[in-house]
């Protein structure tokens, strides 16, 4: 306990993946025997998330501070729009003689936090006052998703804050070299944001969508013009002139269509069914990291009176391509893929 309130003396934001890696650091390592007897009906205590909750209240009086905001509003008529946008997928794929599920592919972009819940921490309850250090700053990195309707998860694109290769993830590491062999697209956005852009859409298109259509062609002796269908939302850098204009100039046989706006949490495959287990992962892995830093502290030196977690960008980027890599192979499974891609495998075989 002093740990988790020496860090919030100091102003150190602290959510329960945080408590809960720092909890379950120090009984590893005092207690490990806690996690052995078996209960009456053979489970064994685990530490969860609701655990932590009713400990850090009964103990420290600690409650959840959380922001709140207005949940993203669908259009009234929404069936019908998705209805629509089914019907002119279904005429695209008929007139473009679209035999094959693999020449659907939609994608999405989502940003991964370096350190969630910033803004959100366990305090005393009935502060009036809550300070946390870097209220304001959300460092993050943008990755982009893909997935085609044959049960396929496209290679992701990384994109980070920076404007030269010393903003990327230190290659030495073992997990970039991992990211490579999967063929992830690791790119700086030579800007000062994460998000993705012209120049960054161009070569996720030229260097995962194509190969990845290529590949597929070659091994259902498809034509090299066969036409494919790119689906995406209609975020600004999508529709803008710029990028269709590229799109139709240089790869002609790429039919893109848009997700209706204000639908994409219910019509967009990535967004509705991948993005969840992806960031799922993404999470457990970043759990992981607290406990197994936790417990290398503790380890060497068991007397030590507080653990300050190292969230420097230059681990925390490093790191970050062990969550990708475990959040890539939560979502590359043909079957989850498939599921996912339903009506538009039922579209082609029909």
């Amino acid at each position: 306990m002093n740990d988790l309130q020496s860090l919030r003396q100091v102003g150190v934001a602290l959510d329960t993946l945080r408590c809960r890696g720092i909890i379950l650091a120090h009984l590893q390592c005092s207690i490990p025997e806690i996690f052995e007897p078996v209960a009456k009906d053979g489970s064994r205590f685990r530490c969860t998330e609701n655990w932590v909750k009713e400990f850090l209240y009964g103990h420290l009086s600690w409650s959840f501070r959380r922001a709140t905001r207005a949940a993203q509003k669908t259009p009234p008529n929404v069936d019908q729009i998705l209805l629509d946008q089914f019907l002119r997928l279904s005429l695209t794929i008929r007139d473009c003689a679209i035999f094959d599920a693999a020449f659907i592919v939609n994608i999405d972009q989502t940003n991964i936090v370096y350190q969630p819940s910033n803004t959100s921490t366990f305090e005393t309850t009935g502060s009036k006052q809550v300070s946390v250090i870097g209220q304001e700053e959300k460092r993050a990195f943008t990755v982009v998703n893909g997935i085609s309707a044959r049960g396929h998860a496209l290679p992701l694109q990384l994109i980070y804050e920076g404007k030269t290769s010393r903003s990327l993830p230190s290659k030495s590491t073992l997990q970039y070299k991992e990211a490579t062999e999967l063929k992830f697209k690791i790119s700086y956005s030579s800007t000062h944001t994460y998000w993705s852009t012209f120049s960054l859409m161009c070569e996720y298109v030229n260097d995962i969508l194509v190969p990845y259509w290529e590949e597929q062609k070659a091994l259902l002796d498809a034509p090299a013009d066969q036409e494919c269908v790119l689906h995406l939302d209609v975020w600004s850098v999508h529709r803008s002139i710029q990028f269709r204009m590229w799109l139709d100039m240089t790869y002609p046989w790429i039919k893109y269509r848009f997700v209706p706006g204000g639908c994409t949490g219910v019509g967009q495959p990535c967004d509705v069914d991948i993005q969840r287990p992806f960031k799922l992962a993404v999470k457990q892995t970043q759990h992981a990291d607290i406990v197994n830093e936790s417990l290398a502290r503790l380890t060497h030196d068991s007397s030590a009176s507080l653990i300050r977690l190292d969230t420097t960008i230059g681990t925390l980027r490093d790191r970050s391509l062990q969550w990708v890599v475990n959040g890539y192979h939560a979502i590359n499974k043909p079957e989850l893929v498939k599921q996912v891609c339903f009506s538009f495998t039922c579209i082609v075989e029909s």
